[in-house]
């Protein structure tokens, strides 16, 4: 077998560089030519703060739902649900709630449906005394037993609902299940102080 100069074990390679090639210019089309048909859609939940009385002072500590269209489709959104999981049988629960209705901070949140196209943005605010005000709180995050609302709020998750039927998962920043479970703990240690 004859040993072969440096051009022609180069020149070796090129079928397959060819193909290697065709195929990832292939893959890379066809992702550009689909990618636009998906929803895209970035939501966080987390805390800030907003103007109560004077518009210059942001004094008012809020949860915040906030949500982005980051696809070049047009995404609408229908509602949002809180998923929590029920103790001792883990089915899902599922809560709907409407917190623009509280005119605390109805001025300040978007209204549903809302359609969203590429770049658009959308804010839910919800007062940081939500849960304790709803008719029955022991319903949703904050039951009377301690190992259930513990349960409830670490393994709660918030989605987005879509016109189309896809759910988009909210992103619960860091700290805020700490920040509800002490709440909670504040909100049960009034209730028991008053039943006794």
């Amino acid at each position: 077998m004859e040993a072969c100069n440096t051009w022609q074990c180069i020149n070796s390679f090129a079928p397959w560089l060819s193909a290697v090639g065709m195929i990832v210019i292939s893959g890379i089309a066809l992702w550009l030519s689909v990618r636009d048909r998906f929803l895209r859609l970035g939501a966080s939940y987390s805390g800030g703060f907003i103007p109560s009385s004077d518009p210059m002072k942001l004094d008012t500590y809020v949860y915040v739902l906030d949500f982005v269209n980051i696809g070049a489709r047009d995404v609408q959104i229908v509602n949002f649900e809180w998923h929590w999981k029920h103790v001792p049988l883990f089915k899902r629960q599922r809560t709907f709630l409407s917190p623009y209705l509280d005119e605390r901070v109805v001025k300040y949140c978007s209204k549903f449906p809302m359609r969203l196209t590429d770049g658009e943005s959308a804010t839910l605010f919800f007062p940081a005394d939500f849960i304790e005000k709803l008719d029955a709180p022991e319903n949703f995050l904050f039951p009377t037993s301690r190992i259930k609302a513990f349960f409830r709020i670490f393994t709660s998750e918030i989605y987005l609902c879509t016109s189309v039927g896809k759910k988009v998962k909210a992103d619960m920043k860091s700290g805020m299940r700490r920040e509800i479970w002490r709440r909670y703990k504040k909100y049960n240690k009034a209730i028991h102080a008053t039943s006794a």
